[in-house]
């Protein structure tokens, strides 16, 4: 008796709401898990309207619930079995039983005024017992409520669906309202009022009653199953409807909770097939139905910067941490930070890649590249963000590695990426236009850099793709891909850092040539990176033997041999009065540090755990440059402006100072510490001064790189006589005055014996050049 006067008084007003076309019964499924949701909601009501969320525009109040939150409130079993069974139905109840608690007159006060009592749709978040890859998706998930992890690849406009529309009798004008299931169009196929059996309608489209409806498309984490390695990566359409629209972007990483529904594409299967119905089969495509949308996106921005997260117990940590860390992982952090304090450098670098024998610096510099600096700018809409992302370009022989070293990048970073430059186009890279075949609307897909946003992006081959590089200019330094094609105008992020690796055009390096030179490669792409190395095989007998032995070590299988000759490649640590010192700190140099020496306990982190401590770091620790740091990077920039004044390399722009400084936070991230310090500014100065003198192929550290003169200047060159003539020129002026005469500048050049047609037209143009101010 008490169950029928609750569903005569309260479950009618939300039944004709949510079931119009269905009557209602005692006996019905749905009534039944009315009954059994509503008096647990009734407790949970402040509960429901905090997480209920009014959008009296779109005629429809959200209400977002995590499953297993809900699960902890309001356990029952009835749900998760309807959820299981008949995932649209249980929705519908649950969203009917909110609206009923929620809006009865006796719970108006915990709900804000002005709030009018329209459907709620319920958004359910965190489901794992439904978690599952794109490619496990078959024929028996269709119906069912699956949650699924991806990167969006393609996205198209938002568009009016329409759901129901009224029709008119074109012989007795009687009017039908037909509802279109799916958002299929279903006009009537006859007129049945007053004996009228008229087959012509005319749609009355002003009655017309339309949702907003966005179709995307997602592909599986390359990452996501290493068993799938090798095979193309599967996609999934995914329709978004009302509120769920712009929720995400193309190069978005996002969790999306559907159901699995089919769509029929006509498509004639087995060729041309025999007479008749032979040959034809009846084809359907998965679609997923979006109940929900996590962007990590939003989840990354929703995080403040904090003090140093080392420091908190782990009891202490913020709750948001918890979901992207498990416990497990934040011990380890802990435990990694605090027993190799001052050493993470050291350990990240031989983390990486050990297959690859030596080559210290070239890891360090990857290492801080995969760390990546602060990005800048975000909060302040009227500035212009400034990159945090390091591009890193290693030049080399053949054989010595580079393409490992990007393959253990890319593995290593939460969210990497590896595509080779011979199979690469521009539009693959960063982004096009394509018409949808079913729509024949045009939407967005995004390439290599975007979908590698927040993560970085290896580039294998990058010499061999010299006529995309014009279209790598924009994204590399704006952090975004600005497409306008088809009608369509539309800025995509790509915040990543791009990891290149390069072959000298003839093969082998040659060190008479400048980098530009050897790499056939505009000046403009160059300038872009952050740091260049090279690498060159050069004949070594102990590093040779060294080397050799690690090499068939690898390829014996044998992990005894392994580790012997991992130990035998250590080096011998030279006394302290013997060993190398860095003239400006007077320790020794970051190269003799960074090696591994006999007797030190060496055990390479895995790569999960490196991954973790990566993905960590570049989501908590946001450091700072402190006032050490500043002066010592300040004084590097003087040094190598002034030297670049007398060097064959140009002027050095503000560019490279954001690179010292991206690099010095990067030093500091690594370290999970907020403050960076004057030695880790020394630091990156000495990574730096080393990847310049491989460049330039001598000891001068305090050079520049050469990106636009291809040739540089030649001996007796007009821009050689220039620097030469200005350069004594400065040396006579702090003896003498700043002050010249013609006849001085004259008796100067002679002095020189400089080798210019005409002396006057010289000067003049050294004048208006500014040189002679």
């Amino acid at each position: 008796m008490q169950q029928a006067v609750i569903a005569e008084q309260i479950v009618p007003e939300a039944w004709s709401l949510y079931f119009p076309d269905e009557e209602f019964s005692l006996d019905d499924r749905r009534a039944v898990l009315l009954q059994d949701l509503l008096p647990r909601l009734t407790s949970l009501t402040r509960w429901l309207a905090e997480r209920l969320q009014p959008q009296q525009v779109t005629g429809r109040h959200r209400l977002s619930i995590g499953f297993e939150e809900l699960q902890k409130v309001c356990s029952s079993s009835e749900l998760s079995a309807a959820l299981d069974l008949q995932p649209v139905e249980a929705l519908a109840c649950l969203g009917a039983a909110a609206h009923q608690v929620l809006f009865n007159p006796q719970a108006q006060q915990v709900l804000p005024e002005g709030i009018e009592p329209l459907k709620i749709v319920v958004r359910l978040e965190g489901h794992p017992s439904s978690m599952r890859h794109i490619r496990q998706l078959k024929s028996s998930s269709i119906g069912k409520i699956v949650s699924v992890k991806g990167t969006v690849v393609r996205i198209s406009a938002v568009k009016p669906l329409i759901q129901c529309m009224t029709f008119t009798c074109t012989r007795c004008g009687g009017e039908h309202q037909m509802r279109f299931p799916e958002g299929i169009y279903t006009p009537p196929t006859g007129c049945n009022l007053d004996g009228c059996r008229s087959k012509s309608f005319k749609p009355q489209k002003k009655s017309a009653q339309s949702l907003d409806w966005q179709k995307i498309r997602i592909q599986e984490l390359s990452q996501a199953d290493k068993e799938e390695a090798g095979r193309v990566p599967r996609t999934l359409e995914v329709e978004l409807t009302r509120d769920l629209v712009d929720s995400c972007s193309a190069g978005d990483l996002v969790t999306v909770l559907g159901i699995v529904k089919v769509l029929s594409t006509d498509a004639e299967a087995g060729g041309k097939g025999s007479k008749g119905t032979a040959g034809k089969r009846s084809l359907f495509l998965l679609y997923l139905d979006a109940v929900s949308v996590v962007n990590q996106r939003g989840a990354n921005q929703s995080c403040k910067d904090t003090t140093d997260q080392i420091s908190q117990p782990i009891d202490h940590l913020p709750s948001h941490q918890a979901t992207s860390f498990t416990l497990r992982d934040l011990h380890f952090i802990v435990k990694f930070a605090q027993e190799y304090k001052g050493q993470q450098l050291k350990q990240l670098v031989h983390a990486l890649c050990p297959a690859i024998y030596g080559h210290e610096l070239v890891k360090a510099g990857v290492v801080l590249a995969l760390f990546g600096g602060v990005r800048k700018g975000n909060d302040d809409l009227a500035s212009v963000p400034v990159r945090g992302d390091i591009h890193c370009l290693i030049v080399g022989d053949p054989g010595i590695g580079k393409s490992q070293l990007l393959k253990a990048a890319s593995a290593a970073a939460p969210r990497g990426l590896y595509v080779c430059g011979p199979s690469s186009s521009s539009a693959g890279l960063t982004a096009t236009v394509v018409r949808d075949p079913l729509t024949g609307a045009f939407a967005l897909e995004a390439g290599a850099l975007v979908l590698a946003d927040r993560g970085v992006c290896c580039v294998d081959e990058f010499d061999k793709i010299t006529a995309e590089h014009q279209a790598l200019l924009g994204p590399l330094e704006q952090q975004e891909v600005c497409v306008a094609k088809a009608g369509l105008v539309a800025s995509l992020p790509a915040r990543t850092s791009l990891l290149a690796a390069a072959n000298p055009a003839g093969g082998q390096y040659n060190r008479a040539k400048t980098l530009l030179q050897n790499l056939k490669m505009s000046a403009a792409m160059l300038s872009r990176f952050d740091i260049i190395f090279v690498l060159l095989d050069q004949p070594d007998q102990r590093r040779d033997e060294h080397l050799s032995e690690h090499v068939m070590a690898m390829h014996s299988g044998q992990g005894d041999r392994v580790r012997r000759a991992h130990q035998g490649s250590f080096r011998t640590r030279p006394p302290a009065s013997l060993a190398a010192l860095d003239p400006t700190t007077q320790q020794p140099s970051l190269e003799d540090r960074l090696k591994m020496y006999s007797g030190e306990a060496h055990d390479p982190l895995p790569m999960q755990l490196l991954q973790k401590y990566i993905a960590y770091a570049r989501q908590y620790c946001h450091p700072v440059l402190s006032d050490d740091a500043k002066q010592v990077l300040k004084e590097y920039y003087c040094k190598l402006r002034q030297a670049s004044l007398t060097s064959e390399g140009t002027p050095v722009t503000a560019r490279q100072l954001e690179s010292l400084i991206r690099m010095a936070e990067a030093r500091a991230r690594l370290e999970l510490v907020q403050i960076v310090t004057a030695q880790h500014a020394q630091e990156v100065i000495e990574i730096s001064s080393e990847s310049m003198r491989d460049v330039q192929g001598a000891a001068a550290g305090a050079s520049c790189l050469d990106f636009r003169v291809p040739g540089g200047s030649r001996a007796g060159s007009k821009q050689a006589e220039a620097r030469r003539f200005l350069s004594a020129l400065g040396r006579r002026a702090e003896q003498s005055g700043n002050a010249f005469s013609v006849h001085q500048l004259f008796d100067l050049s002679d002095h020189l014996q400089l080798k210019v047609p005409d002396m006057r037209d010289f000067i003049d143009q050294l004048n208006e050049a500014g040189m002679l101010c």
